[in-house]
């Protein structure tokens, strides 16, 4: 038990450490993007991915028409949509060509990652940056990575993909004061084929 309240307890501050640092210029940038979107895609890949399932859920609670990359019944992206790229490396190919494709079209881009000189950045109109250390830290030699903070109580990408669960949880929140949602709301569109 103590192994797990240390290590939760580490990534809790962690994630709180690394969401104040947040620009708040990219958060509202990123609330006025999905505001102004007709249709919301969402990219990652492995834990990544997952993250922005549980987003994009969410996203689905509240009203938005929102696709995850890959899904069998996700449409071609247009200028008039958006797309939230979620790489902590900012090099995963499957997220980088889905920005590439996304700009190319006209549509904005957002993307959620630790490398803010990255493949993904150059692609970006919305930078949100997670500082946490990557599932490759030794390609991507962050501060941390040079202060020697590894724990392998949070291996690879588990510090990025929790943070920024928590961070756009966070931004769920946001959009429900925003669009005067209550959690009542958001179950009338809760699923009930389970």
């Amino acid at each position: 038990m103590e192994i797990i309240k240390k290590t939760t307890q580490e990534i809790t501050r962690h994630a709180l450490e690394v969401i104040d640092k947040i620009d708040e210029n990219q958060v509202s940038k990123m609330i006025e993007t999905i505001i102004n979107a007709d249709c919301i895609f969402i990219v990652g890949t492995g834990r990544s991915e997952l993250v922005g399932k549980a987003f994009a859920m969410r996203l689905m609670h509240l009203g938005f028409t929102v696709y995850v990359v890959g899904d069998v019944t996700t449409p071609a992206i247009k200028s008039s949509d958006c797309l939230i790229a979620i790489s902590g490396s900012g090099e995963t190919k499957t997220v980088t060509l889905a920005a590439k494709t996304s700009h190319e079209v006209g549509a904005h881009v957002i993307g959620i990652t630790t490398n803010l000189e990255s493949t993904l950045s150059e692609l970006l109109d919305v930078a949100i940056n997670i500082e946490s250390k990557s599932k490759e830290p030794w390609k991507h030699y962050t501060s941390h990575v040079l202060k020697g903070n590894y724990d392998d109580l949070t291996p690879m990408g588990t510090l990025f993909e929790d943070s920024t669960l928590l961070f756009l949880d966070g931004l769920i929140a946001e959009f429900m004061s925003l669009l005067g949602k209550k959690e009542q709301d958001l179950k009338k569109r809760h699923a009930i084929i389970e």
